[in-house]
């Protein structure tokens, strides 16, 4: 027993030596962290960005100004539209305007007058090889103001308005004096266009010019009887001459409607026996044709050629008139204003693609003004808008000018376009 009390005092006694003993691991003292300041990297000052603006050459003839239109009436000379031609000339400064007075348009207009190939080699016709017969699609002489031919084929603008209100008085014949019993349209307008008249010693040489507008105006209380050419041939037509150009052809009508009051129509369109048998049983009127007939071959071509420009009821809208109409004056005038602006629209193509600065804003001027103006960064500054102004149409890359900006016209004066090019193979698309 007591060897085993003295174990225990013995193993007590080594186990409180051991407790105090100094530790035999290493321990690392450690230090206080210190604040470290963050050293802010400095570099050198950038200058702001700078653009440099350049003037778009493009061409002598691009950014040229001289408007061109050429106007060809294609007018019934039929019996039954001498009242029509009347209220045409009384109203003709109304229409003319617009076109006559603007300094900037040069204007060439002429007249041909509608056909009648079912009689015109008829010898048992009336007025056969009538003396003073036209050729087809042959333009009629120019007229002075005292009516009597002159021996140009068209009217310019060195004309007076009286030579043009006497040239476009064409009169009328009746069939038994040689006039037209049915009229054709399509058939003097194809001809007119034909090579054997445009070309060198045809009478209607120098009419047509490539660059400029081609407007057709008919005047009729008919429907076009050429059943040879189609309306849509007759529109396609048009626009092959103008090189395949739509927006360098429009066609107006001064035409009559099918709810138009028949005395007022062509017999072709009157709801008469004679020319329209389905609208009678035995004798009398069957009922079948109260909306009445109207020149639909017209319209449809008046329609095919101005595609793009609306819907075809705001088409017929723009581009026909009722001949009969109370507000004659005013709807003639309205025509001759859209003629106007439709001449005097222009597109120029730019080089390169313009930059767009970091407001959204595209940084191009258009400038208008004399080639000195021009050339020391002045001239008129176009307004960046659709009325009145300039558009940018980046699917073309070009700049459009609209028919209505107010010009401050000057002899000679051109355009210029300043613009800051994008980056290199960038574009606005």
């Amino acid at each position: 027993m007591k060897p085993l009390i003295a174990l225990c005092i013995y193993l007590s006694a080594f186990l409180l030596l051991s407790a105090c003993a100094k530790e035999s691991g290493t321990m690392l003292s450690q230090k206080e962290l210190q604040d470290q300041k963050a050293k802010i990297p400095v570099y050198p000052t950038i200058a702001d960005q700078q653009f440099n603006w350049i003037t778009e050459d493009g061409g002598q003839s691009q950014l040229d100004f001289n408007p061109r239109v050429d106007i060809l009436f294609v007018m019934d000379n039929s019996d039954s539209m001498k009242t029509a031609q009347a209220n045409l000339i009384k109203n003709l400064n109304r229409f003319t305007s617009g076109i006559t007075s603007n300094k900037m348009i040069d204007y060439h207009i002429g007249v041909v007058t509608t056909w009648d190939g079912k009689h015109w080699n008829d010898p048992k016709a009336p007025g056969y090889k009538k003396a003073d017969a036209f050729e087809k699609g042959e333009l009629r002489f120019a007229k002075t103001i005292a009516g009597t031919d002159s021996t140009e084929r068209f009217v310019t603008k060195k004309d007076s308005a009286g030579v043009l209100a006497s040239t476009l008085k064409v009169g009328v014949a009746g069939y038994e004096m040689g006039g037209p019993e049915t009229e054709e349209f399509f058939t003097p307008l194809a001809a007119a266009l034909n090579q054997q008249r445009i070309g060198r010693g045809g009478t209607n040489e120098g009419f047509f010019r490539d660059d400029a507008q081609l407007v057709v105006i008919f005047l009729t209380d008919a429907d076009d009887a050429d059943a040879g050419i189609t309306p849509e041939q007759m529109a396609q037509t048009l626009i092959d001459f103008k090189g395949g150009k739509k927006d360098k052809v429009s066609v107006y009508g001064v035409l009559v409607s099918k709810n138009t009051p028949d005395q007022y129509k062509d017999y072709g369109l009157r709801v008469h026996p004679t020319y329209h048998k389905e609208c009678f049983t035995n004798g009398k009127n069957n009922g079948s044709c109260k909306e009445g007939f109207g020149p639909d071959r017209l319209e449809s071509m008046i329609i095919k050629a101005n595609e793009g420009s609306g819907n075809p009821a705001q088409i017929r809208s723009k581009y026909i008139m009722n001949i009969v109409s109370e507000k004659f004056g005013t709807e003639l005038g309205r025509m001759g204003d859209s003629i106007t602006v439709k001449t005097l629209e222009k597109e120029i193509g730019l080089s390169q693609f313009p930059r767009i600065d970091e407001s959204g804003n595209l940084m191009v001027r258009v400038r208008y003004g004399t080639p000195e103006e021009l050339a020391q960064g002045k001239g008129q500054l176009i307004p960046y808008k659709g009325n009145g102004g300039w558009r940018y149409d980046a699917s073309s890359n070009t700049v459009k000018l609209s028919g209505d900006i107010k010009y401050q016209y000057t002899e000679g004066a051109r355009f210029a376009v300043d613009l800051v090019p994008a980056p290199f193979g960038a574009s606005n698309n």
